[in-house]
């Protein structure tokens, strides 16, 4: 039988309630804490306004955001320095905001093909910042009052990465992809009502600039709408561009049009330093959105060997969390050179980027991993994929380590060159 007259005699340690004036009471190691005061602490710490405690010295350094994006971004040097800038000048501007004169945020918008790193970028930046993060698709997005997301549900999601929390949603980073997607119809188009490109842009306008959303909320402890000022908010807009060179060098080559001028013929990556503004404009964003993303941030598309290196040397890589999944079946994989070098080669091919490296390494595991369980219970310790020594083959074979005995698997091997 239970001793209900010591559960009577409880009571909480903070407001001294007893366990029958309470809905709970929660024991600790020698303490109670009843739910009332559990409401209340809840309540105190998110009242509390995170930048109010800033302290500049906490505030990472450019140099300091670069090394943390070096480790897992490899290659576009560039954009990870204006990055680290751009972050590092944001948060100096909060914690001087009541300062004169106001300084205006610089919002950012990225262009470069898939795969070239700039959703990882953003992703990461805000992870060293430990600010909340959202990734909103642009291509969802549609005016009010037409089937689709609204502009402000990008808002929404950030709320939610913080729990509602509305004043550590202020201080967040969105990241808004595929925002060329939005580009606005030709001209030969213009008498079709444009609910999802035009449109959209001119409803982002305020979002980015700086305004008090309301967003309905549908907690029921929660008011029908909470407001959000999105003053503070970094916006990180992001798109492939595809085609954007054609305009930048097409404008660059007309200017240096006439005798002895010196025309920019070769189709590199030339134009990446010459893009401005109005090739943002002529290729479909409105100049009102433009003038509110003033840093322009350019990804080169990456080589084989930058794909070589972020699958060895990455905190992003692949390839140790396929490692973790088969040291759950007590297997080891190990991978020679040339594993990487084909990998790399046959996502360089395909023109999917680093995002393909993924797929490629995932397909030529399952394999392995469905027989996993199998090869553990006759004593297989170590895959290791090897490569033949003649050229003109295409496939890797396996090697089984078995009680430090190597063999090798002939009816069994990876497509990975084609």
């Amino acid at each position: 039988m239970t001793d209900t007259t010591n559960d009577k005699n409880l009571t909480c340690s903070f407001c001294g309630k007893s366990r029958n004036e309470v809905k709970k009471l929660i024991a600790g190691p020698n303490s109670y804490i009843c739910n009332e005061c559990i409401s209340i602490s809840h309540k105190i710490i998110n009242d509390e306004n995170p930048i109010d405690d800033l302290d500049i010295a906490e505030i990472p350094t450019p140099n300091e955001i670069n090394e943390h994006l070096n480790n897992v971004v490899i290659s576009q040097d560039h954009a990870k320095e204006v990055l680290s800038v751009v972050a590092y000048n944001h948060y100096k501007r909060l914690f001087y905001g009541d300062e004169e004169p106001k300084i205006e945020k610089s919002n950012v918008v990225m262009l470069g093909p898939t795969g070239s790193g700039k959703t990882l970028l953003a992703k990461t930046l805000a992870k060293r910042l430990n600010v909340p993060f959202t990734i909103a698709d642009a291509t969802t997005l549609t005016e009010a009052g037409y089937v689709g997301e609204d502009v402000e549900s990008v808002i929404e999601r950030l709320l939610h990465q913080c729990n509602w929390d509305v004043s550590v949603a202020q201080h967040g980073i969105v990241f808004l992809d595929e925002i060329d997607k939005k580009a606005r119809s030709s001209e030969s188009n213009a008498s079709t009502k444009d609910i999802s490109g035009e449109g959209v842009q001119q409803a982002l306008l305020r979002l980015i600039e700086g305004t008090v959303v309301k967003i309905p909320s549908t907690g029921t402890k929660r008011p029908d709408y909470v407001d959000v000022d999105t003053t503070d908010i970094l916006f990180i807009c992001s798109g492939a561009f595809v085609g954007i060179e054609k305009l930048v060098n097409a404008r660059i080559n007309k200017k240096n049009m006439g005798f002895n001028s010196k025309l920019n013929t070769k189709d590199d990556t030339a134009w990446q330093e010459s893009i401005d503004h109005r090739d943002l404009i002529s290729f479909g964003l409105i100049p009102e959105l433009v003038g509110r993303l003033p840093n322009i941030v350019t990804l080169e598309e990456l080589e084989e060997q930058h794909m070589v290196t972020i699958l060895k040397k990455s905190d992003a890589s692949i390839i140790p969390q396929v490692k973790k999944l088969m040291e759950f079946d007590e297997i080891e994989l190990e991978f020679e050179e040339q594993y990487y070098k084909d990998v790399a080669k046959l996502a360089r091919k395909n023109k999917i980027g680093a995002r393909g490296l993924k797929s490629i390494i995932e397909v030529s595991l399952h394999n392995i991993m469905f027989r996993g369980p199998k090869l553990k219970e006759s004593g297989v310790v170590k895959v290791k994929f090897k490569t033949y020594p003649t050229k003109d083959v295409d496939t890797h074979p396996i090697f089984y380590y078995n009680n430090g005995n190597e063999v090798t698997d002939k009816d069994y091997k990876i497509k990975l060159r084609g």
